[in-house]
């Protein structure tokens, strides 16, 4: 939940929890001012942990010791005031964050150099103790940005913190500094750097011209894995980049709710990280402020992930069976957005023959039912054809040989590319 409203955070000393769109309605409704989100990072629970048939290792996030992290993050939008949100959502005990700081960044993708530093505040006081379970609003800063501009964000921790609540991929190196408060220095030392995101769930803006978000939810392939590493080369990214060049005046701002592995139902087994994207919808989609648009990319994994157990446990895969589980759950999604008001666009799932161990002519069958209902039968808002984009017109089961990174699930720089431009201006409400 958010605790930036008074009334939210402590009655008698208890935390009040809400969850789902009670939350997410009630933070809107407290909160004063046209904020929007401009970046968010989808969360979860640390450690992941190892899954023996999917040949996945256990992954923990890195440990502080009375460090500063530097966390650097891409607007897409911008405003004259802005906050960010920590987030302790999956902790078991309080966080404390002894001081932060957000400023521009100034260096290249491997430099934590940051320029214009500003001191983060929480109620007036620079120290904020996070109960377990809940997300919080820095105050707000004056301070005018961009939709493009990078920010450096540093959190310093003066104790030991082994983080519960991260995102595992953040595509690009974040800065963990020798022992000692550097949020306040622009050239910050470094000792160490991680590709996780700890804590960091969002940056908001507040500008005068408020422009709609577009949350991009799904897994891997919306996270941008296997794109070049410091460049924001997912495809949200593009898109909104896109978006911006094509239609200055739509300002549109896309962000990027995708979790590496992640499914979009619990009930073919819950092999992926993560709570599945119909559970967390309430969070990553109905928690942004200024939402508008969804583009739901979501299902491979509970084709290809299922089908890897399975074939572990030496079983098959019904695809018949996945395939209605997919369905269904992006039929209760579609019922989520609606119900709040949202417009959601539904993206077929490309190919991905020769992916190891993951694919099999039962999943495949099981990726063109679940297409097929998408392209023809779904009550989306508007249909986004990635299988179309990607496909080998040779071999439409395989990925196009120029848009593979290589492991014939993940496009490259160049398949992410087309996935942008597969999305017509229209669908996210830009004039055509």
């Amino acid at each position: 939940m958010r605790v930036d409203c008074p009334v939210m955070r402590c009655i008698g000393g208890l935390l009040v929890v809400l969850t789902g769109a009670l939350a997410a309605a009630a933070g809107h409704a407290c909160d004063a001012g046209r904020w929007n989100a401009a970046w968010m990072a989808a969360m979860l629970p640390a450690p992941v942990p190892a899954n023996a048939a999917l040949a996945r290792p256990r992954l923990d996030a890195p440990q502080l010791h009375g460090q500063t992290l530097r966390q650097l993050v891409v607007l897409e939008a911008g405003g004259q005031r802005l906050r960010v949100q920590l987030s302790n959502a999956y902790g078991t005990r309080p966080l404390r964050i002894d001081a932060a700081s957000v400023g521009v960044h100034a260096g290249s993708s491997a430099s934590p150099d940051a320029a214009n530093l500003h001191e983060l505040r929480f109620d007036g006081r620079r120290a904020l103790l996070l109960p377990p379970g809940a997300v919080r609003d820095s105050d707000s800063l004056d301070l005018p940005v961009r939709a493009g501009e990078t920010l450096a964000v540093s959190l310093h921790v003066a104790d030991a913190a082994a983080p519960a609540t991260w995102h595992p991929d953040a595509l690009r190196d974040n800065f963990v500094s020798p022992p000692g408060d550097y949020s306040a220095v622009p050239a910050m030392p470094v000792a160490a750097t991680t590709g996780a995101v700890l804590w960091l769930s969002g940056v908001e803006v507040q500008a005068d011209a408020r422009p709609p978000v577009l949350v991009a939810l799904g897994d891997s392939i919306t996270n941008g894995f296997r794109s070049t590493r410091g460049e924001a080369r997912s495809y949200p990214q593009v898109l909104g980049r896109r978006l911006r060049e094509l239609h200055p005046a739509c300002r549109m701002a896309v962000v990027d709710a995708g979790i590496d592995g992640n499914e979009i139902s619990d009930r073919d087994g819950g092999y992926g990280p993560g709570d599945s994207m119909e559970r967390r919808f309430g969070r990553d989609v109905l928690g942004q402020r200024g939402v508008r648009y969804v583009l739901l990319l979501g299902g491979i994994n509970d084709i290809g992930e299922t089908t890897m157990a399975l074939r572990a446990q030496g079983s098959a895969l019904d695809g018949a069976a996945v395939a209605a589980n997919v369905i269904a759950a992006q039929q209760r999604i579609i019922a989520q957005a609606h119900a709040a008001g949202l417009r959601i666009l539904g993206a077929t799932l490309p190919p991905f023959e020769g992916t190891a161990n993951a694919y099999s002519a039962e999943g495949e069958q099981a990726r063109r039912s679940v297409n097929d209902w998408i392209r023809h039968r779904a009550r989306f808002d508007g249909v986004v054809d990635f299988d179309a984009a990607l496909r080998n017109p040779a071999h439409s089961a395989r990925l196009r040989p120029g848009l593979d990174s290589g492991d014939h699930i993940h496009p490259n720089d160049r398949g992410y590319a087309a996935m942008a431009a597969a999305v017509p201006p229209a669908l996210p409400g830009c004039p055509r």
